[in-house]
């Protein structure tokens, strides 16, 4: 038979002794350490062989540097990693931007082959526009275009790097070197 002093009171506070109320079902404890079966060490080895033999054998394409803040090209250049909204909406031709795309304005060899001609490599003709692109800060930027263009069927990237031709009548236009980085046949 049940004694009253054996009964707890439901206000008030806990009696001397008593166990703490447990709203939560108490957690299974793990074991300190799992150990790894032998068929899950082989089954892990043979796995990465066979993913060290795929890449071997060139299954897997190439590690790519991301972009997504940009690079530094030779010369120090700063390239933006996509296209500045300015040119979202151009098509093949010209692309880049809405300064002249011309191809004359490119170097053609050197380290600098690919990118705008300058002061230096030409006097008098040709300038760089250094931190004018996309706000500032930017000397150039990637800009792709995803469908047919030029003997790139499925799209082109193209590096796009800015700066100033001379007219023949002595003045001065913004210009743009148009390199293609990737072309998708």
């Amino acid at each position: 038979m049940i004694q009253l002093e054996d009964v707890p009171p439901l206000h008030g506070p806990r009696p001397h002794g008593a166990e703490r109320v447990r709203r939560r079902a108490p957690r299974e404890r793990r074991p300190a350490r799992a150990r790894v079966g032998r068929r899950g060490v082989l089954a892990g080895l043979a796995a990465a062989g066979a993913a060290v033999g795929l890449n071997a054998l060139g299954v897997f394409p190439p590690a790519r540097q991301a972009l997504a803040a940009g690079y530094r090209a030779p010369g120090g250049y700063q390239i933006y990693p996509r296209c500045p909204s300015y040119a979202a909406n151009h098509n093949c031709s010209p692309g880049c931007g809405p300064s002249v795309v011309c191809s004359d304005c490119c170097r053609t060899s050197g380290t600098y082959k690919g990118y705008h001609k300058s002061g230096k490599s030409h006097p008098g003709k040709y300038k760089l526009r250094p931190n004018q692109c996309y706000g500032g800060g930017w000397d150039g930027w990637l800009w792709a275009y995803s469908r047919r263009c030029g003997s790139c069927a499925r799209g082109v990237t193209w590096r796009c790097h800015d700066g100033w031709k001379k007219s023949s009548r002595g003045s001065w236009y913004k210009t743009i070197c148009r390199k293609a980085t990737s072309c998708r046949k």
